[in-house]
């Protein structure tokens, strides 16, 4: 069975307030096979959703007005209403550093995409988390989600933009690969911006 038939039934949210990048990512996400996607520009209607109907993954940006993407995924870790518990958070944002990376894993996200995102990085994630999901415990304060004592227990990440840089590797394409900092992560980053609407998502 190819991936478009297996994507068919997989349910995806994204959260973003920017309407650009919503029929982007939309878009795209049909053309690898998804049909079941929802796009929500308020976060307080993304969490009514995947509280009344299962999700499989959610895509929630970094910036938005009423409620930011670290914010949205700390709440929805720590409801007891989620309708899949088990569902991946993966942050999307145009700005990733030391510390948004360590609060976006303290508040509980399977994956951080870095924007300009490409279709090819999007769906390399998109399998990733569905076929190697990241084993979930239970925390104080009604946390249910990626195991958090992982990252207390281990060195803080590098900045990418500091004088120390994350160890990093060179794929095929050119990108810039840098290695998992943080239990559950994989950050891309494009060597160069990428400003064509076809091939890239932009803030």
């Amino acid at each position: 069975m190819g991936s478009a038939a297996i994507f068919a039934d997989v349910r995806i949210c994204v959260v973003d307030d920017n309407r650009n990048f919503q029929n982007l990512f939309r878009t795209v996400l049909r053309g690898m096979g998804f049909r079941r996607v929802d796009v929500h520009g308020d976060p307080h209607e993304a969490l009514s959703l995947v509280t009344s109907t299962p999700v499989d993954i959610t895509f929630v940006d970094l910036v938005m007005p009423r409620q930011n993407g670290i914010e949205w995924t700390r709440s929805a870790r720590r409801s007891s209403r989620l309708a899949n518990p088990t569902m991946p958070i993966a942050l999307v944002s145009g700005h990733v550093d030391r510390r948004v990376l360590e609060a976006a894993v303290h508040a509980g996200v399977d994956d951080v995409l870095v924007k300009p995102l490409s279709p090819a990085t999007l769906y390399r994630h998109i399998s990733r988390l569905l076929r190697h999901p990241v084993p979930y415990v239970r925390g104080p304060e009604g946390y249910f989600g990626p195991d958090l004592r992982l990252v207390r227990n281990r060195p803080a990440a590098a900045d990418p933009t500091a004088g120390t840089p994350m160890r990093e590797e060179r794929t095929e394409t050119g990108r810039r690969r840098y290695a998992r900092t943080l239990p559950g992560l994989h950050v891309e980053r494009p060597r160069e911006p990428v400003y064509d609407v076809d091939q890239a998502f932009l803030d």
